[in-house]
């Protein structure tokens, strides 16, 4: 009998830490389908074949599934709000925790330091990057990055954060030092503390409705009181009975604010 796709995916979870069946079918098999077409494969069986011969192959796969695509301050009117609204909000000179969740090569936790900085509180801040991808998180850490992600950025920006090298751009030092990042999924806890800011792009959208509740529910019990949450700007929470925890600071740019859970 001809394996399916379920088969399929059922192996992937099995073999990565991908969660195949919490997210919605069609962009799976979309996103499935570009390593099928990169290998000349017609149906879903051949590559779950092609899969089980060639282990190499899990890493380009979880390159596609995990939607590793950003640069440099992506939407800067985004991190214009936070710059003007938000962080100043956060200057009480506490200890502060952001957490960039699924964030790829570390674009964003690194221009969530750069706000930072220009802000003012960037000695109190320490920021999480996250992702299940560790081949993306060495690129992270490395911190070298192409001219072509920095098309967002102010070429002032880039002379007082950034140093040229022969292979591209490279995060200062003093920024480096206040971003961390770790291996983990959305559907796990992670290790470190309790966040002012969780920041969360372009994720839930791929997400079904169960999924989108439990990360949403991690989200906000990771979030200090009046903590913020920041997701995409083609996303919304309409529909998640866990948003009711939540009230909208700003529609536009899809930023919320974690409130007290409604007394029964």
């Amino acid at each position: 009998m001809e394996r399916s796709f379920q088969d399929l995916i059922a192996y992937i979870e099995q073999k990565t830490a991908f969660k195949c069946q919490s997210y919605k079918t069609k962009p799976l098999k979309r996103r499935i389908m570009v390593r099928m077409r990169a290998l000349g494969l017609s149906d879903f069986s051949q590559y779950h074949t092609y899969l089980e011969n060639n282990e190499t192959e899990f890493s380009k796969l979880v390159d596609v599934l995990t939607i590793n695509l950003s640069y440099f301050f992506r939407n800067p009117e985004t991190f214009e709000y936070l710059q003007s609204s938000i962080f100043p909000q956060l200057k009480k000179g506490r200890v502060l925790t952001f957490w960039s969740a699924g964030c790829a090569r570390g674009e964003e936790p690194y221009s969530l330091a750069i706000v930072a900085a220009e802000t003012g509180v960037l000695d109190s801040v320490t920021i999480y990057g996250t992702d299940i991808d560790m081949s993306v998180l060495r690129k992270a850490e490395a911190a070298i990055y192409p001219q072509s992600v920095l098309q967002y950025v102010p070429k002032a920006i880039v002379n007082k954060y950034f140093e040229s090298t022969d292979n591209g751009f490279r995060v200062k030092q003093e920024l480096r030092s206040h971003v961390h990042f770790i291996n983990v999924n959305l559907f796990e806890t992670p290790s470190f503390g309790p966040c002012d800011l969780i920041v969360c792009r372009n994720v839930f959208i791929y997400l079904d409705r169960q999924a989108q509740s439990l990360v949403l529910h991690n989200f906000y019990d990771k979030l200090k009181p009046g903590g913020y949450l920041m997701i995409g700007k083609v996303e919304l929470l309409l529909g998640i009975p866990e948003a009711k925890l939540f009230e909208i600071v700003h529609r536009t740019e899809h930023i919320y604010k974690k409130i007290e859970a409604p007394q029964h």
